[in-house]
């Protein structure tokens, strides 16, 4: 068996390159991630990657298509498994999108403002998120308009926080949704 960079190469599945091409971005612009740089972090053959995808256009597409699969609507999934009430979806959303990685949806915002592929994507998945927000908030106040205006400060909160450097550390960002729990959003402790 012929060996890449000193390793051996090893099968790997779409989804693993797709992932893979996530992580990328996590550390590298959108220009970084090429074929060639997939290959290598994979320890894999161009033969392999053009064995599931037609080229590097299509695997773009197919890897923001997986992040709005796995990293949204798979999310919002767990967390309304999580709990009955608006207020047990909300805390448990908050926890899965903290968790995320911040990097490759940074270099997907990034990617964005020059491709409108990217574009796309960014505003499907903006909008997935800020519906489900708007649900949430519609069973707690009530008010089509109250529930509009509080997932669209919900999702800016969530946004902004990503972007700020250096990251809000862990004690403060729930000192911060916690305030707004109470003050904005009217979800009471208990």
């Amino acid at each position: 068996m012929s060996k890449v960079e000193g390793k051996k190469k090893v099968r790997r599945s779409a989804v693993d390159l797709l992932d893979a091409g996530l992580n990328l971005l996590a550390e590298h612009s959108i220009q970084q991630l090429t074929i060639d740089a997939l290959c290598k972090q994979l320890c894999v053959t161009k033969g392999s990657f053009y064995h599931h995808f037609k080229g590097r256009e299509d695997y773009l597409e197919r890897m923001l298509e997986h992040w709005v699969n796995e990293w949204t609507i798979k999310s919002m999934n767990s967390a309304s498994l999580a709990g009955e009430s608006a207020a047990q979806r909300f805390d448990a959303i908050v926890e899965k999108s903290h968790d995320l990685p911040l990097g490759p949806e940074t270099s997907i915002r990034s990617w964005a403002l020059t491709d409108s592929t990217a574009q796309r994507y960014l505003e499907k998945v903006d909008l997935i998120r800020m519906d489900y927000l708007y649900e949430i908030f519609k069973e707690i106040s009530g008010s089509h308009n109250r529930a509009l205006t509080l997932s669209q400060i919900s999702y800016s909160l969530f946004i902004g926080t990503r972007m700020i450097v250096p990251e809000i550390e862990d004690e403060r960002h729930k000192a911060i949704i916690k305030l707004m729990k109470s003050e904005v959003y009217g979800m009471s402790e208990k």
